[in-house]
C-alpha cells in the first residue's frame, strides 16, 4: 500500500490529546468494557505514513524587499522598463535624452568614466562585463587598453551611441545579480538627476514573507526548513532566508523571508496567500491508525482489531500525533487490519 503524508498540530500532547478524545467519547475507552458481540458500525484500516507534526502559519508571495536603482544622469525620461520586468545583463533600464542605461552584474559600483589608461578593479569588472556580452579583441584586466576602447566603440554602435571607446559615467548601472522592477518611482518626461531614483528593484525569485508576532506557536530563525503549499498545488520546500523587523506600512512585529528554491514547482503568484509548515517532528514509514480507534488499556492504549478470526484487544505504543492520526507500535499488527473506530 502506498505511504502517505499526514501533517498535524499536535505531537508531545499525546496523552492530553486521549484524555479530550475519551471526554467527547471519541477514544480512551476501557478495554475491560462490554465487548461488542458484532463488528462495530465503523472500522478503519492500519495504515503505514509519514506523520509530520508542524505548525501552520500564513504567509505572502512576493519579491523580497526593494531597492533603489541609481541613476547618474541628467535630462529627460524617454523610457522606463515596466513593473515585472525582469533586468539582466546588457538589458537597458531606462533611457535619458533617448539614450541608455544599461544594466551590468557587479558588486562594485561605478564611480567614474572609464578611458583608455584608466587602470582599477572597476575597470576588470567593467571588460568582464563586455566579454559576457560577447565583444572580443581585449584582455580582461585592470587596465583599459586601447583594445579595450576599439571593444566599447562596437559595443556603443550596437545601442546607438556615440562611439567615443569612453564609458561615460551614469551609462552604466551595476547590480549584483540580475533583478525585477518593482516600481517606476518617475515616469517619461520627468527629468532625471543624479541621485534620484528612476525604479525600484526587487529580486527575480519569488520569497514568502511570513508575519511573526509574540503570539506566533513557533520561532522561525534563519535556517529553518518549512514547507509552504499554495491553494490547490503540492507543497515545496522553503528555508528561512532571514528575519527583519516590520517595515512602515506593515502590522507590528517582525518578519521572516522564506526563500523557494523550486520556482518552477511553486504555483503562486506576487500577492496570494500561501500556507506555510514550520515542521516540528517527523516519523517516516511508520504504522498509523485514527485517534479515535485507541482503547485505555492497563499502563497504556490499544486497539481493537477486527478479522476473520473476531475481534481482539491489541496493546500498542503511540508515538507521534498529527491530523486525526497517531503512530502506533506493536509485534501482533500490521498494515491493512482493520480497527474499531469509537464514537461513530
Amino acid at each position: 500500500m502506498t505511504a502517505r503524508v499526514v501533517i498535524g498540530l499536535t505531537g508531545a500532547a499525546a496523552a492530553v490529546a486521549v484524555v479530550v478524545l475519551a471526554t467527547l467519547g471519541y477514544g480512551g475507552r476501557d478495554a475491560s468494557s462490554e465487548a461488542p458481540l458484532v463488528q462495530p458500525p465503523k472500522t478503519a484500516p492500519v495504515t503505514r505514513a509519514t506523520l509530520v507534526d508542524a505548525v501552520h502559519l500564513s504567509g505572502t508571495v512576493g519579491y523580497g524587499n526593494s531597492e533603489p536603482f541609481p541613476g547618474r544622469l541628467a535630462g529627460t525620461l524617454t523610457q522606463i522598463a515596466e513593473p515585472g520586468d525582469a533586468l539582466d545583463r546588457g538589458d537597458v533600464a531606462y533611457r535619458v535624452d533617448d539614450r541608455p542605461v544599461v544594466v551590468l552584474i557587479g558588486e562594485l559600483p561605478a564611480y567614474r568614466p572609464l578611458a583608455v589608461a584608466t587602470t582599477g578593479a572597476d575597470v576588470a569588472q567593467f571588460e568582464q562585463n563586455l566579454r559576457a556580452l560577447g565583444y572580443e579583441g581585449f584582455t580582461v584586466d585592470e587596465e583599459y587598453s586601447e583594445a579595450t576602447a576599439a571593444a566599447v566603440k562596437r559595443w556603443q554602435a550596437d545601442l546607438g551611441l556615440d562611439e567615443t571607446g569612453i564609458v561615460d559615467l551614469g551609462r552604466v548601472v551595476y547590480v549584483p545579480a540580475p533583478v525585477r522592477v518593482a516600481k517606476r518611482e518617475q515616469r517619461a518626461g520627468d527629468q532625471a538627476a543624479p541621485g534620484t531614483p528612476v525604479l525600484t528593484v526587487t529580486g527575480t525569485t519569488r520569497t514568502v514573507a511570513v508575519r511573526l508576532d509574540d503570539k506566533t506557536a513557533v520561532p522561525l530563525k534563519p535556517g529553518a526548513k518549512v514547507q509552504v503549499r499554495a491553494s490547490g498545488a503540492k507543497p515545496v520546500d522553503g528555508v528561512v532566508a532571514g528575519v527583519r523587523a516590520a517595515e512602515e506600512g506593515e502590522q507590528p512585529g517582525k518578519v521572516a523571508m522564506v526563500g523557494i528554491k523550486d520556482q518552477r514547482g511553486f504555483k503562486a503568484a506576487e500577492g496570494e496567500q500561501v500556507d506555510v509548515a514550520v515542521v516540528r517532528a517527523t516519523r517516516k514509514d511508520v504504522l498509523t491508525v485514527p485517534i479515535v480507534a485507541l482503547l485505555a488499556v492497563a499502563d497504556g492504549y490499544g486497539v481493537e482489531v477486527f478479522g476473520a478470526g473476531g475481534r481482539r484487544v491489541v496493546p500498542v505504543t503511540v508515538g507521534l500525533f498529527a491530523q486525526g492520526q497517531v503512530e502506533v507500535t506493536a509485534p501482533e499488527l500490521a498494515e491493512g487490519m482493520r480497527v474499531g473506530v469509537a464514537g461513530q
